[in-house]
């Protein structure tokens, strides 16, 4: 008799693993968990042919300590908590969700845009403290005058564009990989390049080594007084220190924020949340009535693909 597939989720705020045992059927059991370190993985992974993740520490030494393991898929987009290079040196498939909340994302990031280009988050506050006038409010310039610059330029990034640019909104992009940018898009050489040229910076990169922090000191100042931080992407891809020392020192105007270093917030992405000139959402920007089912099937369909070999199960690296 065949040995059906064991699949573990290690964990997941999404739901109960119905969508996934559905998606999977006949040939897969599947055990849903819910554990945060090293060693609860290692535990609950024990004889796993795959792993379902969403926020557990899937490290080299994980891996190292689960001999039978075939596959790890995040649910998700980014896969920072995933060690790439020891499942490529133990030829462990690695798979994402890399369609996921494409349009959702896309759609928070262009509308945190347009409200602080029309001032909407100031005005209102300022309503609360001031009453019925537009003393203190900046004025709005015309969107033909707001430059917009994007970190990335992948799909979500394609996505914010398309939509700013049929608002009217003046579009740069910073990507060293980007090809076949539309020609109404201006390319910058650099990040610094990209805030000097813009009034609104919004971030579209992974996280990853190279990208940890990389909003810093330099890049804010670049951007200026009027800049304008978005950051729908991964908390660490800003230096929260300087954020917070350039909105106090108004070095930098405003920052709309949906994701943190810290989740929840605690110590410098705390005071990030709280600030008068800060936008936070909480972590929201790929929710819809669609988006969460979706997320799951297609997590469950790709570890289907990559433990099978067909299908769409093509593994990262």
């Amino acid at each position: 008799m065949t040995r059906g597939h064991s699949v573990v989720i290690t964990d997941t705020n999404l739901g109960d693993g119905s969508h996934e045992r559905a998606e999977l059927g006949e040939g897969f059991t599947v055990t849903r968990h819910q554990v945060t370190t090293e060693d609860e993985v290692i535990d609950v992974g024990k004889g796993a042919d795959a792993l379902m993740v969403q926020w557990a520490p899937v490290t080299s030494r994980v891996l190292e300590n689960l001999p039978g393991l075939r596959v790890v898929v995040r649910y998700g987009i980014g896969v920072d908590n995933v060690d790439l290079d020891a499942a490529r040196r133990l030829g462990i498939k690695v798979g994402n969700v890399d369609d996921y909340c494409i349009e959702e994302v896309a759609d928070h990031s262009a509308a945190a845009i347009h409200a602080h280009s029309r001032r909407l988050v100031s005005a209102s506050r300022g309503y609360t403290e001031r009453g019925w006038t537009t003393a203190g409010i900046t004025k709005p310039v015309p969107v033909r005058d707001d430059a917009v610059g994007l970190a990335g330029f992948g799909r979500i990034g394609r996505s914010v564009a398309a939509r700013l640019r049929a608002l009217g909104f003046p579009v740069f992009v910073w990507d060293p990989y980007a090809t076949d940018v539309p020609d109404d898009v201006t390319i910058a050489g650099s990040l610094t390049e990209l805030a000097a040229s813009v009034n609104h910076l919004s971030l579209h990169l992974a996280l990853n080594e190279q990208t940890h922090g990389i909003v810093d000191t330099s890049v804010l100042r670049a951007l200026g007084p009027s800049g304008h931080v978005v950051n729908t992407a991964r908390g660490a891809l800003i230096d929260e220190p300087a954020l917070l020392t350039a909105l106090d020192a108004g070095e930098v105007g405003f920052a709309s924020l949906d994701v943190l270093a810290s989740e929840p917030p605690e110590g410098t992405s705390a005071e990030l949340a709280a600030h008068p000139r800060v936008l936070v959402t909480p972590h929201v920007a790929y929710l819809s009535t669609e988006s969460l089912p979706q997320l799951r099937l297609r997590a469950a369909r790709k570890v289907r693909d990559l433990l099978t070999g067909t299908g769409d199960g093509m593994a990262i690296g």
